[in-house]
C-alpha cells in the first residue's frame, strides 16, 4: 500500500512556502521554497491551478517531497515526541505539540487554531524539534533567559548573569557542552543589551 503524496487534498494557496524538492521526468531535480501559487517562484510552473484550485503537479513532474527545514531535528518515532514539536501528519499539516498523554489511544494533544485534537497514530508522519540556537561566532550571546554569554575562539563563558552580576572569571565551556546546551536558544547580543 502506497502513501498518499503530501499535498494530494492541498489547494494551491495551501502549498504556499514549504521548502520543496522536485523531481522532473527529465531527471532535473530543483529545490526551493513555494510561492502562493503553489510553484517555485521564478523556477519552474509546478501547477496549472490557481490559489484556490486543488493542486495537481503538471504532467512533467516526476515527484515532489517536502524538504525538513534545517532548524529542526526530525524525530521519526512517535514515543520520542514532546511538547513543543512540531507534529507532522501523513499528508504534511503541521501541529504544535502541546503535551503528551500517557494513553495509548491518544499520547499527543495537538494545536490547531484556537483549538485542540488527539491525532490517530496512523495519522503520524514525523515532527520536528527545534534545533537550538548556540554561539556560533566570537562576540556576546543572550541565553534564553537573558543572561550573557562571551564566545571567543571556539570557547562559551556565561559573563553576567541576570542584570548585575558580571563576572569574567567563569570556566568556559564547549559549545556544544550540556552547559551552554541547556541555556539555548541564544541569540547575538545587540550592543544596547550587553
Amino acid at each position: 500500500m502506497s502513501e498518499k503524496p503530501f499535498w494530494e487534498g492541498k489547494t494551491c494557496g495551501e502549498m504556499a512556502n514549504l521548502h520543496i524538492k522536485v523531481t522532473f521526468k527529465t531527471g532535473t531535480v530543483v529545490t526551493g521554497v513555494t510561492d502562493e501559487y503553489g510553484d517555485i517562484d521564478g523556477v519552474e510552473v509546478l501547477t496549472y491551478g490557481d490559489i484556490n484550485d486543488k493542486f495537481v503537479p503538471c504532467p512533467y513532474v516526476e515527484s515532489i517531497e517536502l524538504l525538513d527545514d534545517p532548524e529542526y531535528e526530525r524525530i521519526d518515532n512517535i514515543e520520542d515526541v514532546r511538547e513543543g514539536d512540531v507534529y507532522v501528519g501523513t499528508d504534511g499539516n503541521r501541529y504544535t505539540v502541546l503535551r503528551r498523554t500517557t494513553s495509548n489511544l491518544q499520547p499527543l494533544t495537538v494545536a490547531v487554531i484556537n483549538t485542540t485534537f488527539y491525532p490517530h497514530r496512523s495519522y503520524f508522519g514525523y515532527a520536528l524539534r527545534p534545533t537550538p540556537k548556540l554561539p556560533d561566532h566570537d562576540g556576546l550571546w543572550l541565553d534564553r533567559v537573558g543572561n550573557t554569554w562571551t564566545m571567543r575562539d571556539g570557547s562559551v563563558q556565561m559573563t553576567c548573569i541576570g542584570a548585575d552580576d558580571w563576572r569574567f572569571t567563569r570556566a568556559w565551556f564547549s559549545p556544544d557542552s550540556v552547559q551552554v546546551l541547556n541555556a539555548a536558544p541564544f541569540r547575538p547580543a545587540k550592543v544596547v543589551e550587553a
